[in-house]
């Protein structure tokens, strides 16, 4: 029996796009031009949440004025002050699960990877973390892709 597929996604340069936000001076809430349809696509192979580092409400705030929120199962939403501190917890509930994440900071898939070495880890190359991440020594994310469109035939096939 095939394990069913969870895809959690980082909120900040992976859905959202944080340029035009402050650039607007925090007043546009924007996501991605692709987000939506990729979203929606994603959602008839499977389960999708979210993994991000920030307030709570501000973050789900995005969530709510970007109209993406209904994509995403609320029982798979995690949201933490520091990632890094949450990783065992939020790994530890999906042990029996095909577990794919998408990022835009490398070191949280290298420590996510780390943790749990069966994650599919995705890293989406764009915002300002991106930009200036230094390769990490011995490690490269699953996949790496500068838009989200690129990940669901990688969803898709596995």
């Amino acid at each position: 029996m095939k394990k069913q597929k969870i895809i959690l996604f980082d909120i900040d340069y992976t859905l959202f796009n944080t340029d035009v936000f402050k650039e607007t001076q925090l007043k546009k809430h924007s996501v991605y031009d692709e987000v939506h349809s990729v979203l929606k696509n994603l959602s008839n192979v499977a389960e999708l949440g979210i993994f991000s580092e920030g307030e709570t409400d501000f973050q789900k705030t995005k969530l709510n004025k970007t109209d993406i929120k209904k994509y995403f199962k609320k029982k798979y939403v995690h949201i933490a002050l520091n990632k890094k501190d949450e990783i065992r917890n939020i790994l530890n509930k999906y042990s029996n699960k095909q577990l794919f994440l998408v990022d835009d900071k490398l070191t949280i898939l290298y420590e996510l990877k780390r943790v749990l070495p069966s994650i599919f880890t995705i890293w989406v190359k764009r915002g300002v973390y991106a930009k200036n991440q230094k390769e990490i020594s011995g490690f490269k994310p699953d996949a790496t892709v500068d838009n989200l469109k690129e990940i669901i035939s990688l969803i898709h096939q596995s």
